[in-house]
């Protein structure tokens, strides 16, 4: 997951990568976000706000 955020000239950028739903569950339990200037942060579905994502917090906007 964490090779879909790199820079996009990474050999790696273009592969249609797939992770089960467990694998992406390990990744975001064991990784944080650090915002910065917000350039590369999703906003819908990054956890940078208080290590959730907005669409777990308020699924229903």
């Amino acid at each position: 997951l964490w090779f879909a955020r790199t820079n996009d000239t990474r050999a790696w950028s273009g592969l249609d990568l797939q992770f089960s739903a467990t694998e992406r569950a390990f990744f975001f339990a064991s990784t944080t976000m650090i915002l910065r200037n917000g350039q590369r942060a999703l906003f819908w579905e990054d956890r940078w706000l208080n290590g959730c994502s907005i669409s777990e917090l308020a699924p229903q906007l």
